[in-house]
């Protein structure tokens, strides 16, 4: 392989559609968990029942997702004349003259992709996908040749991926310290609240009942927290890349202005409005 060592994601059709499934579900669990907890007032639903709702429909969904395009990982380029997409079990070499065009998928699930056209007729067997298609269209466009890789790089589904790859990163090190670390304020002021109500002061349940009980109330209180932040984000999210889908759709040229807006109102919502919130609940007594 010479150039352009891009990671990319192969999909066959089976694989593409149980991941699209998978993150599907994952992401309309969010609204659904959060109404249910909004309409069960009496009884609310107990902090063990939402911890089990979120992990079977929302984490483990995409979780599984997530390990299905792991195992689809490959490193793809240029060698010679051709595209060449390689893991440890699995090589193809896809010829130029082979390749007639490529089509983007018009529902990014389970991610941004595209389809390979083939000279027969056909399409590649595997299609591709990536957070940001633009590095591999201009492979495709520039030295491969492909005649319309070009003009895709406009389709709006690509055009919202790339907006989307440079203002939404994502990776494990920002989830934990946007959920679990930022979650112990809330947790720590609910729960010295409940302290104080229960057992008349901030370290009242560790004089009466011992450390480990104390603990495992205070972890009580963490993990719930963290879980409703978690579901907050979580709506705020899927508003957000609704309307940046759409901007992309009816005015590909305003995709960064839109996407740039979203991610600040999110910012905005989450760590100034997750503060507001925890604030009127005491304010409403």
């Amino acid at each position: 392989m010479t150039t352009s060592d891009l990671r990319l994601h192969l999909y066959t059709t089976p694989a593409r559609l149980v991941a699209a499934l998978l993150v599907a579900a994952s992401g309309a669990s969010v609204p659904l968990i959060a109404l249910l907890v909004l309409r069960a007032t009496d009884p609310p639903i107990l902090p063990p029942v939402l911890a089990r709702l979120f992990l079977l429909l929302t984490v483990l969904p995409a979780a599984g997702a997530w390990l299905v395009g792991r195992l689809g990982r490959v490193r793809a380029g240029r060698d010679g004349d051709d595209l060449v997409l390689e893991r440890p079990d699995l090589r193809v070499a896809v010829p130029r003259d082979g390749i007639a065009g490529v089509t983007p998928w018009t529902v990014p699930l389970p991610r941004p992709g595209l389809s390979l056209r083939l000279r027969s007729g056909r399409r590649l067997r595997w299609s591709l996908a990536a957070a940001d298609l633009v590095p591999l269209l201009t492979l495709l466009a520039g030295p491969l040749g492909v005649a319309d890789a070009g003009a895709a790089r406009s389709h709006p589904v690509v055009v919202w991926a790339a907006a989307r790859a440079a203002h939404h990163r994502r990776d494990w090190r920002r989830l934990i310290l946007k959920f679990p670390v930022f979650g112990l304020v809330p947790a720590g002021i609910f729960f010295n609240t409940h302290q104080w109500i229960a057992y008349g002061g901030t370290l009242g349940q560790y004089y009466q009942e011992g450390l480990g009980p104390y603990l495992a109330t205070f972890a009580v209180y963490w993990v719930t927290l963290t879980i409703y932040l978690a579901l907050y984000a979580g709506l705020w999210r899927g508003l957000a890349e609704a309307v940046c889908l759409a901007g992309a759709w009816l005015a590909p040229r305003s995709a960064e202005a839109v996407r740039r807006t979203a991610e600040r109102v999110c910012r905005v919502a989450y760590f100034a409005g997750v503060p507001v919130v925890v604030a009127l609940r005491y304010l409403g007594g």
